[in-house]
């Protein structure tokens, strides 16, 4: 006896979108308990204060300053790179196993974890440059982690213009 393919189907899709739908509430309850228990601290003093006691009372204002410093440093960095390096791949180079070595590189590292930059950053950046806990050592582990996605992106982007809308434009 066979079971018919387009019950199989259904169940299997009962199925997995029962485990979408429970893996979203609980994440909605997750982010529900932390919102509602949070919002009473969270108020200008403590957002613009400093830390105090070693972080234990006080605000984030030097940590949030921060964030945003790193994430604009770390772009303003990598946009250039990574683009030029895009554009040295699709424009300038023909396929060779240069490039083949290239992308696979960047390939390589797209799939690297996070923390694994991190760690390699702590590591080189912080501890054999002696760079110590800086803005600098920070932007550059994550330069270094964002570097490969505007690799990619870029080099797609470049690919999808035509050919002859390239030719026609220099």
């Amino acid at each position: 006896m066979r079971i018919d393919p387009r019950i199989i189907d259904r169940s299997v899709r009962i199925a997995l979108n029962g485990q979408a739908y429970f893996t979203v509430g609980i994440l909605i309850v997750i982010v529900a308990v932390i919102f509602f228990k949070g919002i009473a601290h969270v108020n200008p003093q403590f957002i613009f204060a400093f830390p105090e006691d070693m972080g234990r009372h006080g605000g984030i204002f030097p940590s949030v300053v921060g964030t945003i410093q790193l994430a604009v440093l770390s772009i303003l960095f990598a946009t250039p790179l990574g683009v030029g390096t895009a554009i040295f791949l699709t424009e300038y180079t023909r396929e060779s196993i240069f490039t083949k070595l290239i992308r696979f590189g960047v390939e390589s590292l797209a799939g690297i974890p996070s923390i694994l930059y991190g760690l390699f950053g702590f590591i080189f950046f912080v501890i054999k440059l002696k760079m110590g806990w800086s803005l600098f050592a920070g932007t550059l582990t994550v330069m270094i982690m964002i570097l490969p996605t505007i690799i990619r992106t870029s080099e797609e982007a470049i690919k999808s213009v035509p050919r002859q809308l390239r030719i026609v434009s220099y």
